[in-house]
């Protein structure tokens, strides 16, 4: 196949055919009468910053709205790591949908925002921690995908230059891919913005010597492992066979739970995540939990039988032997192409697997153990598992550090539990006891962002360790305010919405 902006052909992968148009990388397969496409960009939650948690979405929800009414089958949906516009119909009607995504990337409708934020709102996007952001905001705080944990302020604080300026950086032809299922429209255009291609940061992992433990307000309970080598096929081998195990047991033989599932993160070509996650029966979170870390510990001991490393090659086979088989990848080929990350055709991965031993797996298992973080919701009891150190989700400290200190008057804390607290601040950071004596810090170095409070009268500091501390004169008065306010980081402090309340001030 010839490349469609005059460049050459570029190498296919087995079913999967590649060129380009518009200089934008084009994965095709035949085999169906109509067609499936998706326009693919390598951004999603993971590039924002606490302060602009949604812009993704936003720019997405705009580049739709710009589209004329259509009875074509059309969506978008934004990830944790990709956002990407697709649609299935007659290829015609498929290319000039895609033609008008592009058009749209290019001059965003702003005077839409206030409604398209709106309807994020309505549309409950990060609205809730699930279990998997729980055990990404363990492992990286409020940066990369830990970012996925929290709703951050609100889409209503994004304004027209931080939208245009995400949708210039991120939405361009060179972190673009397209894939195509069915006939490729005649005479396709993909006219999207240049610029190059942006470096995406990868988030550095909270330093980690062996496996712990911690508590999390998501439902559910998990694991997380990291590893350095991506295509380690003994790991995903592992990661099954821990499936495995788990859903015999805990399903099948106790009747704790009903769905054990994982899935996996790459956030570089030398760092993926891996994530498996298992539901509980009401009141059943730590046995479950137990369950999971036991059934971890065994495989990293003893290892896995040569029939469990057998049936989970057997389940990937029959997986890529479904009949959309060639539809997922040409999915995940465009969307390597998008990231940056290498492509490994099925039939690649099949024969990885294929080749594994129980021996290979062990290996693996053992490699990533010190990686590990379990999370079991804070409504279980629980003292984790032996001999694995518990670590708090946010960054707690073990004592009130030194400073100047406010606490709410006297009475009130007599006659409300909730109002014995202490705030500390001091030229270092801020720190906060909470009504149950644990003690919150954030260094000003790691202030994520100061956000004012509905009544616009006080601030929430929120650290990137996630810790958040309330600032209020109701609660401190107004000398605590002012001492925030003076040494926060200017660029964290965070303008009030021009359809809130009055900006808050110092008084």
């Amino acid at each position: 196949m010839s490349a469609g902006d005059g460049g050459p052909a570029l190498p296919d992968h087995g079913a999967v055919q590649r060129t380009r148009i518009d200089g934008v990388p084009v994965f095709t397969a035949g085999g169906r009468e109509r067609t499936t496409a998706a326009l693919v960009f390598g951004v999603g939650l993971r590039d924002e910053t606490f302060a602009t948690i949604e812009v993704t979405h936003l720019v997405e929800h705009l580049a739709m709205a710009a589209l004329p009414r259509t009875h074509l089958r059309c969506n978008a949906v934004t990830d944790v790591d990709s956002t990407a516009f697709f649609a299935t119909g007659r290829p015609a009607a498929v290319g000039a949908f895609l033609e008008a995504v592009c058009r749209a990337l290019s001059d965003l409708p702003t005077e839409r925002m206030a409604a398209e934020a709106g309807v994020l709102q309505a549309e409950g996007c990060g609205s809730g921690s699930s279990t998997v952001s729980a055990l990404w905001a363990a492992r990286y705080g409020l940066t990369g995908p830990g970012l996925t944990v929290s709703a951050g302020p609100g889409a209503e604080y994004l304004d027209e230059q931080t939208v245009r300026a995400h949708a210039a950086r991120w939405f361009v032809r060179s972190n673009a891919a397209l894939w195509c299922h069915g006939p490729l429209p005649d005479g396709l255009r993909l006219p999207l913005p240049g610029g190059p291609r942006p470096v995406r940061r990868v988030p550095v992992p909270r330093p980690q010597d062996g496996p712990v433990w911690t508590h999390t307000d998501a439902p559910g309970v998990g694991l997380l492992l990291a590893s350095d080598a991506p295509a380690d096929a003994a790991l995903a081998v592992g990661v099954d066979v821990v499936q495995e195990r788990l859903r015999e047991r805990a399903r099948h033989d106790r009747g704790l739970s009903y769905a054990v599932d994982s899935l996996t993160l790459d956030l570089a070509p030398d760092r993926r995540e891996v994530a498996v996650v298992v539901d509980a029966r009401t009141g059943h979170d730590a046995e479950v939990a137990g369950l999971l870390w036991d059934v971890f510990a065994e495989l990293c001991a003893t290892g896995p039988t040569p029939e469990e490393v057998a049936h989970a090659v057997d389940g990937l086979e029959a997986e890529l032997d479904d009949e959309d088989a060639v539809g997922a990848e040409l999915a995940d080929a465009a969307y390597c192409a998008a990231t940056g990350l290498p492509f490994r055709p099925a039939a690649g991965t099949l024969a990885a697997w294929r080749a594994v031993t129980p021996e290979q797996v062990t290996a693996a298992l053992r490699r990533a153990e010190p990686t590990a973080v379990l999370a079991v919701p804070d409504t279980a009891p629980w003292d984790g598992p032996a001999g694995v150190a518990r670590r708090p989700l946010c960054g707690t400290l073990p004592e009130l550090p030194e400073g100047t200190l406010f606490r709410p008057p006297l009475v009130r804390r007599l006659l409300d539990a909730s109002a014995r607290v202490t705030l500390v601040v001091s030229d270092d950071g801020l720190a906060h006891a909470d009504a149950d004596g644990d003690v919150h810090g954030i260094p000003w170095s790691r202030v994520e962002a100061v956000v004012p409070t509905d009544d616009g009268r006080g601030v929430s500091v929120v650290g990137r360790d996630l810790c958040c501390v309330r600032v209020h004169p109701d609660l401190y008065g107004p000398r605590a305010l002012a001492a925030v306010l003076e040494r926060a980081p200017a660029a964290a402090l965070l303008g009030r919405p021009a359809s809130a309340a009055p900006e808050y001030a110092a008084v």
